[in-house]
């Protein structure tokens, strides 16, 4: 009887536990729950960073959940590649990649489509070999791909509050 009704008082505690957190808005940190966005398609996007761009919007999109057919996400960029610092010879030794990417999300009735640009810059070395300039400069756009897809899943969260 003393077995049953220690068991008996941990679930019960267990039970309020969940109930007390539940209703303070508590959330685990890694929690598979979207951000209520609602399903989103990545359409495709073009070269080396569009596809490391598409990896990390795909990755957050998953965690989308509604009904409803998916809302097309749309995303086009422009990079530019600039000369950050020069070494005493002239020759670049530190470059800069800026991407600026614009998006549109589609239109769901009753939600509006939703468009925004967001930018952001990395910065990584220049060597004088041919392949270890590329192996940074692929290191360079993934990195910015990662950054950019936080920013435009951000402010994709914020428009689409906002619009709700």
């Amino acid at each position: 009887m003393g077995n049953a009704l220690a068991k008996f008082g941990t679930n019960a505690w267990m039970v309020a536990l969940t109930v007390a957190l539940a209703g303070c808005g508590f959330q685990p940190v890694y929690s598979t729950q979207g951000s209520g966005i609602g399903p989103v398609t990545v359409a495709a996007i073009d070269g080396r960073t569009g596809y490391y761009l598409r990896q990390e919007l795909d990755r957050r999109a998953v965690l989308e959940k509604g009904t409803g057919s998916p809302r097309v996400l749309t995303v086009k960029f422009e990079r530019v590649f600039t000369p950050a610092a020069q070494g005493t010879d002239g020759i670049s030794t530190r470059n800069e990649l800026t991407v600026t990417a614009t998006y549109v999300l589609a239109a769901a009735p009753p939600l509006p489509a939703v468009r925004g640009s967001v930018a952001t810059n990395v910065a990584y070395e220049s060597l004088d070999q041919a392949y270890g300039d590329v192996a940074l400069q692929a290191d360079a756009e993934e990195r910015v791909a990662g950054q950019i897809a936080e920013r435009l899943w951000l402010d994709l969260q914020r428009q689409v509050r906002a619009a709700r």
